[in-house]
């Protein structure tokens, strides 16, 4: 053969290859649209299914609000083959004032370097970012910055309060002022906290809000002590965390009392409140019934399977991190032998464990950063600043 035809098939096959990518790169819109994404699920354990997955991302969009209509899941979730799918948000019954939200968040995660590579998100790292940053959590819930704008939209008229002195979150005393009459969507519960919380004349610490958005999920928001909307609860005064922390507490219900508490004059009893938690659990599990969703609210601890997707994230085992990195077990073992392991005591069947920051930092590409916790505070995303 020439060298003249030699050049020409060289020619040709270079050609060829920058056609099938103008292809690809044509081919990917009608794939994701605005509010769609690829994302792909990275197997973390033995024993976990696909079907476990959808469970988990279905409980997931829910405690962000979406209705996730029965007629459009199934056009939601489009499979590209055993582990990668697009995501259309758009599909899942989200108030249309939350889906240019959602576009900001798609975009950040489509210029990384991970979705370059990879063509697609982690679909655990896409929830982290989303369901468990809390500036993205308030903004996709759409929680007001100010707590004088919430109370104001509420019409802010609590009927009832009651102290709780034993709380097994919080070190100072909690003050607990609720409205549960009329509509669910009407109902909140607002948690004052801070030394001498009784006395009028000291100041709050901090505000815990649990509301009840319109797809029946809990909704949760913590403000500060003047007021601002905060990622987090002080450290100095509560366990409490983050409001993921808040809903892997609450989970499903209006969370009753754990421990028994002193009856105050001048306020509610113990028995009277407890009786009110009661009647906010079962008015919720009457609502839930009605909904046309694809989510099954009669299966209560199916929510485990979202737990799961975010712990398995942030706590990976070896396996899982092999498995993210398209290495085998040896070499990935040898990027890692520096790294000391642990267990997580709620889920031990994970196995050895190390943590998202340590393993993003050896990552063979680039990331969003995660939040330092999901539950507990520290440094937080905001793709909204």
């Amino acid at each position: 053969m020439s060298k003249s035809w030699l050049h020409r098939l060289f020619c040709l096959l270079i050609l060829g290859m920058v056609l099938l990518n103008c292809t690809s790169d044509r081919l990917r819109p009608q794939l994701e649209g605005t509010h769609s994404i690829q994302l792909r699920w990275v197997k973390a354990y033995e024993d976990e299914r696909i079907d476990q997955v959808l469970i988990g991302l279905q409980w997931s969009l829910s405690f962000l609000g979406a209705q996730l209509p029965e007629e459009t899941w199934s056009d939601a979730v489009q499979f590209l083959d055993e582990e990668s799918f697009i995501l259309d948000l758009g599909e899942l019954g989200f108030a249309p004032s939350v889906l240019p939200k959602w576009q900001k968040i798609l975009e950040r995660l489509k210029a990384s370097e991970e979705y370059q590579v990879k063509g697609s998100i982690d679909l655990s790292r896409f929830l982290v970012l989303s369901l468990h940053s809390s500036w993205h959590y308030y903004e996709l819930t759409q929680v007001p910055e100010k707590l004088n704008t919430y109370l104001e939209q509420q019409n802010y008229n609590p009927s009832d309060s009651f102290p709780i002195f034993n709380s097994s979150i919080a070190t100072e005393p909690r003050l607990i002022r609720f409205h549960t009459q009329g509509n669910l969507a009407d109902r909140y519960f607002i948690a004052d906290e801070g030394e001498g919380i009784l006395d009028m004349d000291q100041p709050v610490d901090h505000f815990e809000i649990l509301d009840i958005m319109p797809n029946g999920q809990l909704r949760f928001m913590l403000y500060d002590d003047a007021g601002n909307l905060a990622p987090a609860a002080p450290v100095a005064t509560t366990r409490a965390g983050k409001p993921s922390k808040c809903l892997w507490c609450h989970e499903v219900v209006v969370q009753p009392l754990f421990q028994s508490t002193p009856d105050q004059a001048g306020f509610l009893t113990g028995e009277y409140f407890q009786a009110v938690v009661d009647s906010t659990n079962r008015l919720l599990d009457a609502y839930r019934s009605t909904l046309p969703t694809a989510l099954d609210h009669t299966e209560k601890q199916a929510h485990t399977q979202s737990e799961l997707l975010y712990i398995a994230f942030m706590e990976p085992s070896l396996e899982r991190v092999a498995r993210e990195w398209n290495l085998s077990l040896e070499a990935t073992q040898e990027i890692l032998k520096d790294l000391p392991t642990h267990q997580f005591d709620e889920f031990p069947f994970l196995g050895e464990l190390y943590y998202r920051n340590w393993i993003d930092s050896l990552a063979p590409y680039r990331s969003e950063r995660s939040p330092d916790s999901v539950r507990e505070p520290g440094w937080e995303p905001n793709f909204f600043r």
